[in-house]
């Protein structure tokens, strides 16, 4: 029972450490303070559960510092991919998107990230840890006790505020992709053959699809609606690459559009 509570601290504290660092550096980058994470409050659990992985995997393999963090490296990068899959397979939204970095896997994880964090593996293993159970085993037994039940309480209701937040973000989303669907459809069955024509068959179907204006007019209102929602605002902050999952198709789908119109429009 105590190993277990103890545990939960230490889940507690990387997560609260965790946010800090990423808060800090997001703030510095974007140059203003910005809650990182999908939760209200200063815990970021990625990082508290990708540090007690590493304590539980790797701490018995400390008189070999390369190969905890090399293992460091792999552990963190299984986290971070399958924490990312795991959303968007939830919320069908790409939180974070690696993919203009070099050597990334799927957008997910990055080469740079995951050297860093098995740097943050050598410093937790070996600098760290040792002080957070210091700290964690000077508390008193019963103190302990109470700090892990208040602590689990407040961690319950913020997860059930975020997801709920996290849910309606989806549903403004869905409505958005939804008109983003509409504009493909209609593209898709009307973008012509490879041809001599396609100025003019352009041109035709701008003029002569009346429905093509109302949907540009309602997914603008939509847009708007997601940039200026106060209540979405620190999730937008927090998560700047956020991003729908089709998003690349229907941009190449955008892309094709337009090179064919630029090619035949001197023609």
């Amino acid at each position: 029972m105590i190993t277990a509570i103890n545990y939960f601290l230490y889940l507690m504290i990387y997560s609260f450490l965790g946010w800090v660092c990423e808060s800090a550096y997001i703030s510095f980058g974007r140059k203003k303070i910005v809650n990182s994470g999908f939760m209200h409050g200063p815990f970021c659990p990625i990082y508290g559960f990708g540090a007690i992985f590493v304590i539980l995997m790797l701490s018995w393999l400390d008189n070999y510092p390369l190969l905890v963090f090399i293992l460091g490296i792999i552990i963190t990068s299984l986290i971070e991919y399958f924490t990312s899959w795991l959303l968007e397979m939830l919320f069908h939204i790409m939180w974070w998107d690696y993919s203009q970095r070099k050597f990334n896997i799927n957008g997910r994880v990055c080469l740079r990230n995951s050297f860093l964090f098995g740097c943050m593996s050598i410093f937790v293993i070996y600098f760290l840890h040792p002080l957070v159970s210091s700290f964690v085993g000077s508390i008193s037994i019963s103190l302990r006790q109470l700090i892990a039940i208040v602590l689990f309480l407040y961690l319950v209701t913020d997860i059930i505020l975020s997801t709920l937040q996290l849910i309606s973000f989806k549903q403004q989303l869905s409505v958005f992709e939804a008109k983003l669907e509409e504009i493909k459809g209609l593209l898709s069955s009307q973008i012509p053959e490879f041809n001599f024509n396609v100025k003019e068959k352009i041109e035709s179907f701008m003029e002569n699809t009346p429905e093509f204006d109302d949907l540009k007019k309602q997914l603008y209102q939509h847009y708007r609606s997601l940039r200026e929602s106060t209540r979405q605002a620190r999730l937008r902050n927090s998560f700047p690459h956020l991003k729908l999952s089709n998003k690349k198709q229907l941009r190449d789908l955008g892309e094709y559009f337009r090179k064919q119109y630029e090619n035949f429009s001197q023609k």
